[in-house]
């Protein structure tokens, strides 16, 4: 087979998936209200007791020289919450020239006295060594969930004074850089207690930085976001859990536009309720949504009485399938059925194409950055770090089952657009040289044709 006649195949293959995607139409009727609690819910699937010893030590590798890694940032904040059941060994394929901030979850609130609950694993994560020694900022991470909890402590002076004075030990016990409070489902009579915690926490820690997420939808009117923007650094927009395990359809866990509610319209929402572009990052997710379905067809109905899964970011390209899925147009997120038998599954996941596309959106709104739930649950994989260094640098990005592994500098490649054009021929080591506009391309190395994103 010629080079022309393979690459034109694979040329049409790809034309006819985009135009197959351009008349798919999203349902406008959301499939349940999602609660606002994501980062509960993966709290509550690690107990704190079996993960006690996942970060006490680094890896024999690690390297306790100071790097100036901040520099390569492609937003002025890059913001990474890194769970205490993530090892540290994640640490080793992380790349900390792309972060900016790294947010140790968590500490949790006794809400019956304010008090903080135990210390001991913010004390010996050997996390905060290595993000000191990347040149990271570090903070620590404050969590109170619940309607219930969060009215006990927030509506008495007494347990909130209690909580901000432990808080400010705690941020000092590890030279901490600021402090990120993570409260979830406020209810809207405490609304004007929140802020005046967060003003009184401002007054105990004018020198740090202060940080708080916010929901995606703001079901009940409990967020002052504009009071808190005046108060924080910055706002982090927690941009995903529109479809949850509780949706009676399959459906983006994060879709940037299409659907009634979506991460547009909640940045939009953040602005319209007066808070600044520059105290606003918008966390992606680094996990998606597996649902039991009665068809094959795009956000189909949920079987009754199944629970769903949540694959991460690099647990979801071993699933069956996930080499077919389809790029929602509609959605700016991927999507995919498997079959066992008469059992089907479908799958949404934030690939390293639909995170390229919040990356943008960010971008172009002039917004602070973006936020990632969770470190680690990117596997190490390339493929969703060199997402990431394509806002700033030419980059191949190559996400599959199984990833590539870069080929030698030398070796000849074709750079094609989707409309068949060629706009590169040449050594690899050339490519970034080309500046090619960012865009999806086809990528022909002699042996196969890949799909890159730059």
């Amino acid at each position: 087979m010629t080079l022309l006649t393979y690459t034109t195949r694979r040329i049409l293959t790809v034309l006819s998936l985009v135009a197959t995607l351009t008349v798919a139409r999203s349902q406008d009727v959301p499939t349940g209200v999602p609660t606002d609690m994501p980062h509960a819910h993966a709290r509550a699937m690690f107990p704190e007791e079996l993960y006690r010893n996942a970060q006490s030590q680094l890896p024999a590798s690690f390297d306790v020289m100071p790097s100036p890694t901040t520099t390569g940032a492609p937003f002025n904040v890059v913001y990474g919450w890194y769970p205490y059941w993530t090892s540290s060994t994640a640490t080793t394929t992380m790349r900390p020239n792309l972060l900016t901030h790294i947010a140790w979850f968590s500490v949790g609130v006794d809400t019956a006295t304010g008090a903080l609950g135990s210390l001991d694993a913010w004390k010996n994560t050997q996390v905060v060594t290595w993000a000191k020694s990347k040149g990271l900022k570090v903070h620590l991470t404050i969590t109170c969930f619940g309607n219930k909890e969060l009215t006990a402590l927030l509506s008495s002076p007494a347990k909130r004074a209690r909580c901000i004075a432990e808080i400010t030990a705690a941020v000092a016990l590890r030279s901490a850089d600021g402090v990120n409070i993570d409260f979830e489902s406020l209810p809207a009579s405490q609304r004007s207690a929140m802020v005046a915690f967060m003003q009184a926490l401002r007054k105990a820690m004018p020198l740090k930085e202060l940080t708080i997420a916010t929901p995606s939808v703001d079901w009940n009117k409990s967020w002052d976001l504009a009071a808190l923007s005046s108060i924080c650094d910055f706002l982090i927009l927690m941009g995903y859990d529109y479809y949850w395990s509780g949706s009676s359809t399959a459906g983006p866990v994060a879709p940037l536009r299409g659907e009634t509610y979506n991460v547009s319209k909640s940045i939009d929402a953040h602005l319209n309720a007066g808070v600044e572009p520059s105290r606003l990052v918008v966390a992606v997710p680094l996990y998606g949504r597996t649902w039991t379905v009665s068809t094959t067809a795009r956000k189909a109905d949920v079987v009754s009485g199944t629970t769903s899964a949540t694959p991460t970011y690099s647990s979801s390209h071993n699933l069956q399938r996930f080499s077919s899925r389809t790029h929602d147009e509609t959605t700016s997120v991927s999507w995919f059925n498997n079959q066992d038998g008469t059992i089907i599954n479908q799958t949404w996941i934030d690939d390293s194409l639909s995170l390229d596309a919040k990356y943008r959106h960010v971008k172009g709104s002039g917004l602070r950055g973006v936020g990632f739930w969770a470190l680690g649950y990117d596997g190490g994989r390339t493929s969703m770090w060199d997402g990431l260094q394509s806002m700033t640098t030419s980059t191949c990005i190559r996400d599959g089952a199984a990833e590539i592994t870069v080929a030698a500098d030398d070796q000849q490649v074709e750079i094609f657009t989707l409309l068949g054009q060629r706009v590169f021929s040449g050594a690899r080591r050339d490519v970034p040289s080309a500046r090619l506009p960012s865009g999806v391309y086809l990528e022909f190395d002699g042996r196969r044709s890949v799909i890159i994103q730059r």
